[in-house]
């Protein structure tokens, strides 16, 4: 008796504990590996540099700059279209150099409009200071602003933390 109760309590445990794998695997997977372009080493102002990947979503630029994309920490952010996924450069000593954005399905006038005058806010700030920064929405393209200034502190947050 004893030993069929525990079988039932056992497959019962495993029953309740699948579909937390399997949400933490879909969860996993759902973080898109992204590619750095020319163009966007150039928007970032470095073109003409060589640069190569590093890790998933991490690259590296001649000159010890390193670019990552925010994919993997702002992907559930969304503007009005979607998430606005960047590229964030950060320099040696750790503070931001540059942001640009990456392929996205924003309005492209609404989204041209704020980033145009978001993603150089951050320009000079350690990773520390830009997880807090929160600069004005632009007018006129509050859904696009909204979601960049998430993207940027969310992930200079996650990157401070390591």
């Amino acid at each position: 008796m004893e030993k069929s109760i525990f079988r039932v309590a056992l497959a019962l445990l495993i029953l309740l504990a699948l579909p937390a794998v399997s949400h933490a695997q879909r969860k996993a997977s759902t973080v898109p590996t992204v590619k750095l372009t020319k163009s966007e080493v150039k928007a970032l102002g470095f073109g003409g540099k060589s640069y190569k990947q590093k890790q998933p979503n991490v690259w590296q630029i001649s000159g010890g700059v390193t670019v990552y994309a925010t994919h993997a920490y702002g992907s559930k952010i969304y503007g009005f279209a979607g998430p606005t996924p960047l590229f964030i450069a950060v320099g040696k000593s750790g503070k931001i150099i540059s942001i640009c954005a990456a392929p996205n399905g924003e309005t492209p006038e609404y989204f041209s409009l704020a980033s145009k005058e978001l993603l150089s806010k951050w320009n000079g700030k350690t990773l520390k200071q830009a997880a807090k920064y929160k600069p004005d929405a632009v007018s006129g393209a509050t859904f696009s602003s909204h979601a960049i200034i998430r993207t940027v502190n969310a992930t200079a947050a996650a990157l401070s933390a390591k």
